[in-house]
């Protein structure tokens, strides 16, 4: 077998090639990620008479391109995690870092582990894709978060307890619209209400709720009147005033139509995957968490263990023996996935809500509780078992698409209605960004309310 150790980075990337018995056959080479220098290596890859196999490690973006275009000529590629190379013996006690010294290791590891090296393949690449969108959507609710922030503390001065009314906390219907915002580009002032009288604010009100469809209650718009008439606003209703509180709040709906847009996008990218299913069926996951966890985890099959997906995710306990010490409870390692820790979490919080008895994670948790342990403890405790729960039952059902096969019907014609599907998804194309017919909310009320999932509980989604 010859191992061929890539290490890549920005624009370039270090090629080193070793053979048998660790022989190098070839010194480590740069080659920039242009079409004509990938195409060289490329047919000097092919120019090996022997098993080639092409190893590098999962640098952010970086790599995709050298592993795509390798994968799509033909090549057996395999990408690693870094945290596997770095562990790996470099057999010195001087400490040399360089892209050559790098390549000639990733290499080395390659020869060295053959048998668990995983095929890198297309699924990846939607696996990727999604987790692309997973990011990107984390991004934007963090924008849209300080956006709503700082419109609150506006409100403050200009309509205080406003809110009260129209909680920020309330899930944004499918298009992006929070009643609040709208309400506030509306009636941008608290002498947009007070001026008025009771009648005549409650019919504007009502005029508000059809045009934006929301549920009109005369009961509600007579209580905002009851508080505007109670209220100091510290900002005077000029036009100044009016450009700043209608500009925030208009920067507060693009942005949350965006993140409604990608969520749904997102959602449908994990659909096309042959596990949202199962993810969506386990309790206390919805379709945005169940997105979420399969961008952050990928293929399962990538971990050898349980143990190796919650190491994975940072929430095994460190082990910290030395001696006569002995670690009794250690603090979770943080070594893993922040993003994928928080989605299990949150997952998690829906047993602790909702008690349902016969759920084996909501017994663990309940059982940790009963024996006194701290919060932190016992909710750590089960997020460790939510992700066992799910390895197994993910995995499990991913080997069974493999074990299918297609089925002759009576023409002798091969029925492919029972291959995985994943041998279908050849390319995957990150759809156009648009906010689509896909409802998840009600439009017709005055809070929007989330779509109920397959496990009787909201979903308590990583951004929502």
């Amino acid at each position: 077998m010859i191992a061929i150790g890539i290490d890549v980075s920005k624009g370039k990337s270090t090629v080193g090639v070793v053979g048998e018995g660790k022989k190098v056959i070839q010194k480590p080479y740069e080659v920039i990620h242009s079409k004509a220098e990938l195409s060289k290596l490329i047919d000097s890859i092919k120019k090996y008479e022997d098993e080639v196999r092409v190893v590098m490690e999962h640098t952010g973006i970086y790599y995709r391109i050298v592993a795509e275009t390798l994968y799509t000529a033909g090549i057996r590629v395999s990408v690693v995690n870094p945290v596997l190379i770095k562990q790996f013996g470099d057999n010195t006690l001087r400490k040399v870092k360089t892209d050559k010294k790098d390549s000639m290791k990733i290499a080395r590891y390659a020869l060295e582990n053959r048998e668990e090296l995983r095929d890198y393949t297309t699924d990846d690449t939607l696996r990727d894709n999604l987790k692309t969108f997973v990011r990107q959507l984390n991004l934007e609710n963090k924008t849209l978060t300080a956006h709503k922030n700082s419109l609150g503390a506006l409100l403050e001065r200009v309509f205080p307890g406003i809110d009260g009314f129209f909680p920020f906390s309330n899930p944004a219907k499918s298009n992006g619209h929070l009643k609040i915002v709208d309400f506030v580009i509306e009636f941008w002032h608290n002498d947009c209400v007070a001026l008025l009288s009771e009648s005549k604010f409650v019919e504007k009100y009502k005029t508000f709720c059809k045009k934006n469809r929301y549920n009109f209650d005369e009961l509600t718009a007579k209580a905002i009147h009851a508080k505007s008439r109670e209220n100091l606003a510290t900002m005077l209703k000029n036009d100044t005033t009016k450009l700043i509180v209608q500009g925030a709040a208009k920067r507060t709906l693009l942005l949350s139509e965006a993140v409604e847009g990608l969520r749904s996008e997102m959602i449908m990218l994990a659909k096309a995957l042959p596990e949202f299913e199962t993810v969506n069926s386990l309790y206390g996951v919805g379709e945005t968490l169940a997105a979420q966890l399969i961008g952050e985890i990928g293929d399962v099959r990538r971990f050898e263990s349980k143990r190796a997906l919650v190491a994975f995710a940072g929430v095994d306990p460190d082990k910290d023996d030395s001696g006569k010490k002995v670690s009794i409870s250690g603090k979770i390692s943080r070594s893993g996935d922040a993003l994928l820790r928080k989605a299990v979490y949150q997952a998690v919080e829906s047993y602790l809500t909702n008690s349902p008895a016969d759920e084996p994670v909501y017994q663990f948790l309940d059982k940790k509780r009963a024996e006194g342990k701290h919060y932190f403890v016992y909710m750590t405790a089960a997020c460790n078992k939510f992700l066992r729960i799910y390895y197994a039952r993910v995995k499990e059902f991913l080997d069974s698409l493999e074990t299918e096969t297609p089925v002759e019907d009576d023409d002798n014609q091969a029925d492919f209605s029972m291959v995985s599907p994943t041998l279908y998804i050849v390319e995957s194309i990150i759809p156009t960004l648009s906010v689509n017919d896909n409802t998840a909310f009600t439009c017709e009320q005055d809070s929007a309310i989330p779509e109920g999932n397959m496990s009787g509980s909201r979903d308590f989604g990583l951004y929502g």
